[in-house]
Order: C-alpha cells, then sequence, then structure tokens
C-alpha cells in the first residue's frame, strides 16, 4: 500500500480543531483541547473557554473576553490545513482550510484511500479528479502521487506548462499532536474559590502600544496564572506521592485562584477627552521618546492628585469591580457556594487607588453601622476626632466644607493646628458613595508609593491621635452615657499604646516591595508615634514561604549588619552620656524660664510641647490591627546572593507579577479555608 504525506490524523472520525486569531494576518492558533471537545459538542451553542475567562460563539464565529477589555477574535474551526512552508526547513505554518472545501476534500481523501487498499481498483482515475476551492477561486486540490507516496495538493487551476514555477501546497489532515501551557495544570485543581482583582498602576496606556515592546497588565497576569497553577499543581502532585508511599487517602486537589484585571487608564484618558487634547497641544514635538514617558506615565500620578480626576478614576475602578463582580458569579453560578473569597492587589499607583476605595467602604460603613442594639443603643458623647470623623475629604453630609467646590483639601501638617486636618482618605470633589460590595479576604500592595500619599495627606497626625483616643478609651477616660450603669474607674500604669488601632475593612493587608523599588514606600512608621527615631523603626519583615525561614545568604547579611550596628551603639556610650548630662542642664534651664514666663505664655507652649517616645519600642513585639490576620504591614522581597541594589533598582519596580517569593506568599494566602 501506497504511504500519505501530511496525514497527522488517520482517525475515521476526524475531530474538529478549533482555531483564533485577534485579526487578519495573524497566525492561527488552536485552542485548548478540553475547549475544542467542548465546542464539538455544543452543537453550534455558546460555551465557556479558557475556564470561563472567555466565550467562544461558533455561530458568529468570534469569541469574546468576559473580564478583559480585549477585542472580539475570530473563531473557525478545521479539519484540513495548508502548509505554507517558514524560512528554516521542515517548519510550517498552518492555514485552515474552510469546513466547504474542507468536506470535499476529505470526500476525495476518502475515495483515494479506498481505491489505494487491498480490494480497491487503483489509484490511476481518482488522481484525474479534483475539487475546485470556493474559498479560494485561483485553486483546486488534487491527489498527487510520487512514486510510492500519496498527498492532497493544493495546486494553480490554470497549470503552466510542465509546471514550471507552479507555486503549490500540500495540504494536512488534522492539526497533529500540540499542547496548550497551563491547560493541563488548570485542569487538574479544584473548584475555583478565589478571586483577585488586580488594579495596575501608572504607565499602562504606555505599555498598552503596540510599538512599546511591554506586557501590560492583563499580559503579565496570563503567565502569572499559568505559573501560579503550576506550582500548585506541582506541589500537589508531590504531597499525592508521600501519601501513596505511606499509603494514605489522596489529597484533594488544591482550589484554583482567579486573577481578573482592572483597567481604569483607557476609561479615563479617551483620546476625545478635552484634557487629553489639551496636553497634546502643549506637548512639544521634540524629544518624543522621552516626553512620551512623561505625558503616558508620569502625568498619571498628576491626574490622580487632582480631585476632578481623582473621583474620575475611583469611580471607574470602583464601578468596574462591582460590574465585574456580577459578572463574575453569573459565568461562576457555583463560586458562592463553594465558599468563594474576594481579594484586591493594587501595583504602583494601584494601590494608592486600593487604598482609597478601602477608605470609601470605611467611611460608608462607619456611618451605617449602629452601635448597641435596639434595645440598648449606645450614643457616644464626646468631641469630634479623626476616629469618628469621614475619613474621606469630601463632608458635603456631615458638615464642615460644603462650600469648598473642590472638596476637602488634604495636605501635610506644618503646624500644631494643622495636625486636625490630616486624612487618610482621597481628596474629591464631592462625597462618594458608590463602595464595592465586598470586604477583601486579603489587600496586597505591590511595590507601593501609599506612603508618600499618606505622607502628603497628614496622615501621620491622624493616625496618632487615633491612637491616642484608643489610649483614652482603654483608660475609661471616656464617660459612659449610661447613667444607670457605674462607670468603671480609671485604669493607670498599663503598657502604652505605640502602634495606632487604625484599620481598613479588610481581613488581612500586605504592603509588600522590592528593597531597591524607587517607588515604593513603607506604611508602618506611620502608625507609630511621630516621636519615634528612625533608628528604632522596627525592619519589615522578610517574605517567606508557609513553613520556611530566610535564605541562608540573608540570615548571613541580617548577622553582619547586627554586628556592625553593636559596634557602633558601644561606641556612642561615651557621646549618649555626654548628650544625657546636657539635656538635663538644659531642662533644668527650662524649668527655671516657665517659671518666670506669663501663665499665657506657660499656656501656649504646653499645646507645643510633644510626647517623647524615644525608646518606647524597643525590644517590643509590633503588632499593628492594618494587618489584619497579620501582625506586620510592611514586607520586603529577599534579596538575591549576588544582588547589587542600583541594578536591581532598574528592574525592582517591574518585576513583581514574575517573583517567585510573591507567587508562593499568594499561594499560602488563597488557600480554600473550609
Amino acid at each position: 500500500m501506497p504511504s500519505w504525506e501530511g496525514i497527522e490524523d488517520a482517525s475515521t472520525m476526524l475531530p474538529r480543531i478549533w482555531l483564533t486569531r485577534a485579526k487578519d494576518g495573524d497566525v492561527w492558533k488552536p485552542l485548548r483541547k478540553s475547549d475544542c471537545k467542548a465546542l464539538n459538542e455544543s452543537r453550534g451553542e455558546e460555551v465557556l473557554i479558557e475556564g470561563g475567562r472567555a466565550t467562544a460563539d461558533p455561530k458568529s464565529g468570534t469569541i469574546k473576553f468576559n473580564f478583559v477589555s480585549r477585542p472580539v477574535t475570530k473563531l473557525m474551526p478545521a479539519t484540513w490545513f495548508t502548509r505554507e512552508e517558514k524560512s528554516s526547513k521542515n517548519e510550517f505554518i498552518l492555514q485552515p482550510l474552510p469546513e466547504v472545501d474542507s468536506w470535499q476534500v476529505e470526500l476525495l481523501y476518502q475515495k483515494a484511500v479506498q481505491a489505494s487498499s487491498s480490494l480497491g481498483e487503483g489509484i490511476e482515475d481518482i488522481v484525474k479528479e479534483e475539487v475546485l476551492l470556493e474559498s479560494d477561486a485561483g485553486y483546486k486540490v488534487v491527489v498527487w502521487r510520487a512514486g510510492s507516496v500519496l498527498a492532497m495538493k493544493k495546486r494553480p487551476r490554470r497549470s503552466s506548462f510542465l509546471s514550471f514555477g507552479e507555486v503549490q501546497y500540500t495540504l494536512q489532515r488534522g492539526y497533529g499532536q500540540y499542547t496548550i501551557e497551563g491547560e493541563d495544570e488548570e485542569n487538574a485543581l479544584g473548584p475555583l474559590t478565589h478571586c483577585v482583582f488586580v488594579i495596575h498602576g501608572i504607565g499602562e496606556s504606555m505599555w498598552a502600544k503596540e510599538e512599546v515592546n511591554m506586557l501590560t497588565t492583563s499580559d503579565e497576569l496570563d503567565i502569572l496564572r499559568s505559573t501560579f497553577n503550576k506550582k500548585k499543581h506541582a506541589a500537589w502532585r508531590e504531597e499525592c506521592k508521600k501519601c501513596e508511599k505511606l499509603k494514605q487517602k489522596l489529597p484533594e486537589p488544591p482550589n484554583r485562584v482567579e486573577f481578573v484585571p482592572i483597567e481604569w487608564y483607557s476609561k479615563v484618558r479617551s483620546p476625545n477627552h478635552s484634557l487629553m487634547t489639551s496636553l497634546n497641544a502643549v506637548t512639544l514635538r521634540s524629544i518624543p521618546a522621552l516626553r512620551s514617558i512623561a505625558n503616558d506615565v508620569v502625568f498619571d500620578v498628576l491626574m490622580y492628585l487632582t480631585p476632578e480626576f481623582c473621583g474620575a478614576i475611583l469611580d471607574c475602578v470602583t464601578t468596574q469591580i462591582i460590574e465585574l463582580y456580577s459578572t463574575f458569579q453569573r459565568i461562576h453560578p457555583t463560586f458562592l457556594a463553594n465558599g468563594g473569597t474576594w481579594s484586591l492587589i493594587g501595583h504602583s499607583l494601584g494601590s494608592v487607588i486600593v487604598w482609597d476605595i478601602l477608605s470609601i467602604l470605611k467611611d460608608n460603613i462607619d456611618r451605617s453601622a449602629a452601635a448597641g442594639n435596639k434595645e440598648d443603643p449606645i450614643v457616644l458623647d464626646a468631641p469630634k476626632s479623626p476616629i469618628r470623623a469621614p475619613s474621606l475629604t469630601s463632608m458635603d453630609e456631615a458638615g464642615g466644607i460644603e462650600n469648598n467646590s473642590i472638596g476637602y483639601k488634604a495636605f501635610a501638617k506644618g503646624s500644631e493646628d494643622d495636625g486636625r486636618h490630616g486624612t487618610w482618605g482621597p481628596c474629591l470633589p464631592k462625597k462618594m458613595t458608590q463602595t464595592i460590595p465586598f470586604v477583601p479576604h486579603m489587600t496586597v500592595f505591590l511595590g507601593s508609593p501609599v506612603g508618600l500619599f499618606l505622607t502628603l495627606r497628614g496622615a501621620h497626625s491622624v493616625f496618632d491621635e487615633i491612637r491616642a483616643i484608643a489610649e483614652a478609651e482603654r483608660a475609661s477616660l471616656i464617660p459612659c452615657d449610661n447613667d444607670e450603669a457605674q462607670a468603671p474607674p480609671p485604669v493607670f500604669n498599663v503598657t502604652p499604646i505605640i502602634c495606632s488601632p487604625f484599620t481598613l475593612p479588610t481581613k488581612a493587608l500586605y504592603n509588600i516591595f522590592h528593597p531597591s523599588d524607587p517607588v515604593a514606600y513603607r506604611i508602618e512608621p506611620l502608625l507609630l508615634p511621630e516621636g519615634v527615631s528612625a533608628d528604632e523603626l522596627p525592619p519589615p519583615l522578610f517574605l517567606t514561604q508557609d513553613g520556611k525561614s530566610v535564605r541562608l545568604h540573608v540570615k548571613a547579611r541580617q548577622v553582619g549588619d547586627q554586628l556592625f550596628r553593636n559596634f557602633g551603639s558601644l561606641s556612642s556610650i561615651f557621646d549618649k552620656g555626654i548628650e544625657n548630662a546636657a539635656a538635663a542642664a538644659a531642662a533644668a534651664d527650662a524649668e527655671a524660664s516657665r517659671k518666670l514666663d506669663s501663665p499665657e505664655k506657660s499656656k501656649h507652649d504646653a499645646k507645643r510641647l510633644r510626647p517623647i517616645f524615644e525608646g518606647c519600642i524597643k525590644g517590643r513585639e509590633m503588632s499593628f490591627k492594618l494587618g489584619g490576620r497579620s501582625d506586620r504591614v510592611d514586607f520586603q522581597i529577599q534579596p538575591g546572593m549576588i544582588d547589587n541594589e542600583y541594578i536591581s533598582a532598574v528592574t525592582a519596580h517591574s518585576s513583581y507579577f514574575s517573583n517567585d517569593d510573591i507567587i508562593d506568599f499568594i499561594i499560602d494566602n488563597t488557600k480554600h479555608e473550609c
């Protein structure tokens, strides 16, 4: 019997392979095998593919994405393909043959197979037959024979003399063996029980340009999802092998986690917006590459510092989360029944957006929360303070700045009186009542400038006042409204509260950064008293996987740094003794001067005195309520064994989603808890 060229699938019932491409001219790529099977069984109905991230419509031949704003892509089934040779040898680009022609080609092929079989009548008559292609009017398909080798060939309808210079293509039956990266691992995992909304930072409009060779957040999340699933699957397989050796029951597959990007740049940076038109008009035409960085990257921060666009961005992100929250549950109707939870991740400026969204949620929760119960309502009669005042800077209903059209401006503390004007929330032109519909299971900041924004808003003094009020409440210095109940006596000589009890509505909050990231800032120092010196601040914890400690080279570096600090402290003992003596003499002089001054001046100076917290946190365990389940908030990525901080600074801010430590950390914190 003759052999065939180009027959990748010789099965009798040839399955259709479904392919997709974004636009004309792109290479057709096959869908996942499981998605192809589902489409073949769908009888023309819409099918959820890629784990629910997209919907394929065989009738219209399109694929639409459910969670990202990508253009609709084309969808096409095929059983026969045209081989187009690439520049390198033995490599082909497969172009699908439309079904209207595939059926005719398949009939001719089956006739050739039957004729060339042991009971056939020979191939001579079959090689004379031809199929005129409807999809390509200039070509036909024939059975081509060269010795004992047969093939299906696509040739021009009008052949040249002796076929000299004629372009012809070999047809391939079936697509052949292929794998889609991440398909097997994702299909092997358990049910979907966690959804993470990821808010991008600055520069997304620049990375999204075709001429810029940079990954967008959506592209990075696709890679993150694949790596994430591979790690979970590999760990589960290792556990299965251990259980098999011990003859124990195999563990259930781990839960699946979905990452959904929230894109705000395209909604706010519309080319038709008057702001973008004006920006383009005032931009100089020289050095366009550098000016593009200023307009597409730096300008995002400047926009967010403007109350109008800050409100527009927050409204855009909140609206998208609400819509995707509903869409996600429609696509995964058993998500909540399986104990599904929601989390937020903010990268760069996106972390500031997440912080402000949680501040708005906190403000609305605090306003609607009732103290006590119906039978015994509790009404606190206490002076206004930041702990009870709205966290937002727009207080149209609460009273305060109703006549200010641009909202209540937050600014850093410049004098003692300015301290009460700080805020932790955004500066908005009007109050924002729309909030996200859930309290996050986990909130993660990556390469976050939140600490910088809070400093500009004067939040440190607000957190300090919240701590002071909590201290007073614990000491029972705030009177109780219930006259019948005997108030407990004041409590004194207790350990002072060092960490501000400020919280946001999230079950856990982590501020993760690379030590060399020039955009990242800490948050914990703002939650400590303003009098704490920089040398006393607790260092951020290293990000570690559950059950593991920091790497050996990091431990060695820590030991070296500690020895260096100890040596420095020994050399400063004598200097501190002199400083203490001088301070005691200065205090005595100040006391003598105070007695000679008037009572009014003495009272004024007392207001300006600040408590001294030097040495108050030395040797103490730090526990920040903002961290939720975690006592700490600031976490740094472990540096490499050979890691130059200046060289690392170039890529530190853009490498978070591919960092193995962060991926392991998210895996540990998104494990499904029954």
